[in-house]
């Protein structure tokens, strides 16, 4: 398992409609062979752009379960809450941190980035199920989710361009939940994020995308 949950349940099954007969006579204009080839190229750009998702999405999870970031694992300091939403609290602020990246270089990638937010809250949904979370309340808690994914987002990137303490207020008042973190720890993840921000910024869009992305090492509250 790579995630809050797992990852692999994408599934890509080519086909080509028709029986032999249409098949062949397909092949055989140019026009069906242009179709196919269209058919091909199509396919193999998803299949990049899944597995390139694939990485980024794991490379997110795998830092968002560094146990330095919650409550439990802090001891008597102030952390995210281990929770549920405590783990998508986490995750999202490392997602965003990778879809600004993303974002970036502009049109090129937004069906990639677009995947990727789409990947996140398909593996959040099975989780929930996981879980054992009926249909009713998967669809309602996804849904609500994903409101809360764009509010956070926004206030983050509004915190990352203002002035001080702006990043902070909004770490304080979304990431960290209904604990109540000391200065010293909102300031040390803040100072976090922008060391992450500054480093995805400088990382080039082939190697985050071969390799995953680079985050700073988790702060110590």
């Amino acid at each position: 398992m790579t995630s809050l949950v797992t990852l692999d349940r994408w599934t890509t099954t080519p086909h080509l409609a028709g029986d032999n007969r249409t098949s062949r006579f397909v092949l055989s204009t140019k026009a069906g062979f242009r179709a196919v080839i269209a058919l091909l190229k199509s396919l193999f750009s998803r299949n990049r752009h899944q597995a390139a998702v694939l990485r980024l999405y794991a490379g997110i999870v795998d830092q968002a379960r560094r146990p330095e970031f919650y409550t439990a694992a802090a001891g008597h300091a102030r952390g995210v809450p281990d929770t549920v939403e405590g783990r998508f609290e986490v995750v999202a602020l490392h997602a965003w941190l990778v879809m600004r990246r993303l974002a970036a270089e502009g049109p090129d990638l937004a069906a990639l980035n677009q995947a990727l937010f789409d990947h996140m809250f398909t593996d959040l949904d099975f989780s929930l199920r996981e879980l054992g979370a009926s249909e009713m309340v998967v669809g309602k808690k996804v849904k609500d989710l994903g409101t809360h994914f764009y509010g956070r987002a926004d206030a983050y990137e509004s915190g990352l361009k203002g002035g001080a303490g702006k990043l902070e207020a909004a770490l304080d008042r979304n990431l960290f939940g209904s604990t109540l973190p000391d200065g010293p720890e909102v300031a040390a993840v803040a100072a976090y994020v922008r060391t992450c921000a500054d480093r995805l910024g400088a990382l080039p869009a082939a190697d985050l995308l071969a390799r995953g992305p680079t985050f700073a090492p988790a702060p110590v509250f």
